[in-house]
């Protein structure tokens, strides 16, 4: 009787899964997008200025210590800019969530897709103009989107188009993946 039982069960299990097609093929559902923003530096401007990017929002916000953006940006004396994961900016009661950074050869259209790793979780990155960073901002938290993903990251690719030292203002190109886990800028909705 157990082992009709056990055969029984084992067949419902492939049926139901045979039902579903493969539940291991996750498909992305979201398509890429590219924005252009503008933003003031961290340094030198009033801290009621937007100086951070809330990457899967895709919008500038102010760096306060709610901790609502995952990068921020600065300019240095020689006119770069530094790009700094929230956690090295301000301390969040509740923990910041990681955001690695990784500096890519090429240009913002070659970077087609984000590598799987090589981030850096704890530094600031220089970037001149037209340079690329890849951003991987963990999005798991309690009610997040990647709550119960595979893989709880989104990925963007960020590039400085200009930057202006006197009014303290930077120009940049965000190019974002919003489907956890899936790296790829191409257009449309992604495969991989």
């Amino acid at each position: 009787m157990k082992a009709r039982l056990a055969l029984f069960a084992a067949m419902v299990v492939v049926a139901g899964l045979n039902a579903c097609g493969n539940p291991t093929n996750i498909r992305a559902n979201l398509p890429t997008s590219v924005d252009s923003l503008s933003l003031f530096a961290l340094s030198g401007t009033p801290p009621t200025y937007p100086s951070g990017i809330a990457i899967l929002s895709r919008q500038p916000v102010r760096v306060d210590g709610f901790a609502s953006f995952d990068v921020a940006f600065d300019i240095d004396a020689a006119g770069n800019v530094i790009i700094s994961p929230v956690k090295l900016v301000v301390v969040s009661p509740g923990g910041s969530r990681p955001v690695g950074l990784l500096k890519v050869p090429g240009t913002f259209a070659t970077a087609l897709e984000a590598p799987k790793s090589g981030y850096e979780l704890d530094s600031s990155l220089v970037l001149a103009p037209g340079e690329v960073v890849m951003v991987q901002p963990a999005h798991n938290t309690s009610g997040d989107l990647c709550q119960f993903a595979i893989n709880p990251n989104i990925y963007a690719k960020i590039a400085v188009d200009s930057v202006n030292v006197a009014a303290r203002t930077l120009f940049l190109r965000l190019g974002l993946d919003p489907n956890c886990g899936f790296r790829s800028f191409a257009d449309g909705i992604p495969t991989s």
